[in-house]
């Protein structure tokens, strides 16, 4: 729902989280955690000096280092007027974040060992476990640090759904904003294929000479080793503009039942087949509602956090020791 990399103000936390609204913040927060680490060690024993209190609530010198080799990865260069933007940013970052955890605390709200251990085995699937330790060893020293770092995301999220739980849409709403912006929901052409893919041209001409319109799920089952495979080769629907251009062009260029010949990649040998193709034209309401209601409550939830936030700062103690940043 928001990024915590780049939430640099109360402006910059409510665009972020406008612009992530309908994604799974757990899944996002776990995969920005561990992509957006780079040349993190383990914090020194000297790194426990309080730079930055929130209410009482105290951000140490180690915290804050680590979080901005996070952010600043040593083996980039910075200008120094950026490197000072930046660190504005994650102060700022930080203390909306200790105050949303503050507020998580008042509300008696908690992450149970189950949603983290969710949380750890997605993170798991979209890497290697060998590559995923070793990361984790080397940025955290462990991977219970890492986990910490999960569980005060996850707190995050739980904080800001209650404080913006109020921010509703109406279906009034949804119908006006589709009626000024209904260009906005325009379906372009689509096509829905199945796949093949093959390492070798010689295997590649093998397995289409014995391909058919029935037996090409069976197949892609068999030989395929794309992802797709597993379901036939099943690509689902997709527009022009949102598979590579090689592909595209011979895919919507097939009738359906319609299978292509051998098609040479950087990926590999491809063999396509249609299965259906769906005209462009203007979304219905109902067709366009979700995506809308989507928009909307992430344009009001946005709104209704940035001035929680506001309030919150101008009703907290912060302190910033600045000469330590």
């Amino acid at each position: 729902m928001i990024s915590f990399h780049v939430a640099a103000s109360q402006k910059g936390l409510a665009n972020a989280m406008k612009n992530r609204a309908g994604h799974k913040f757990a899944k996002l927060a776990a995969v920005l955690l561990f992509l957006g680490v780079s040349g993190c060690g383990i914090l020194k024993d000297d790194s426990k000096e309080v730079i930055i209190k929130v209410n009482g609530r105290s951000i140490t010198a180690g915290d804050y280092r680590d979080s901005l080799k996070r952010l600043v990865p040593t083996d980039k260069g910075h200008e120094a007027d950026e490197l000072v933007e930046l660190k504005k940013e994650l102060v700022t970052e930080m203390v909306e974040e200790e105050l949303l955890l503050e507020e998580a605390e008042k509300a008696g709200i908690t992450v149970s060992e189950d949603e983290l251990a969710s949380e750890v085995d997605l993170i798991k699937k979209e890497y290697g476990e060998a590559s995923f330790k070793e990361a984790l060893e080397e940025r955290y020293g462990s991977i219970e640090g890492w986990e910490e770092r999960i569980k005060k995301k996850l707190l995050v999220k739980k904080a800001i759904d209650e404080v913006t739980r109020g921010a509703m849409v109406t279906d009034r709403e949804a119908q006006e904003y589709y009626r000024k912006h209904k260009d906005e929901f325009a379906r372009p052409e689509q096509a829905r294929a199945r796949m093949i893919v093959v390492s070798s041209e010689e295997q590649a001409t093998t397995v289409r000479g014995s391909l058919t319109p029935a037996n090409f799920a069976e197949v892609a089952r068999v030989v395929s080793l794309s992802p797709e495979g597993k379901e036939g080769g099943d690509l689902g629907y997709f527009g022009r503009g949102d598979m590579p251009g090689e592909f595209e062009s011979v895919v919507f260029s097939l009738k359906p039942k319609e299978i292509s010949g051998v098609v040479k990649t950087d990926y590999g040998y491809h063999i396509f087949m249609l299965e259906d193709k769906r005209k462009g034209g203007a979304s219905s309401y109902t067709e366009a509602k979700g995506k809308i209601m989507e928009r909307l409550r992430g344009e009001k939830a946005a709104s209704v956090l940035n001035d929680w936030i506001a309030v919150r700062k101008r009703a907290s103690k912060i302190e910033i020791r600045e000469e330590l940043l």
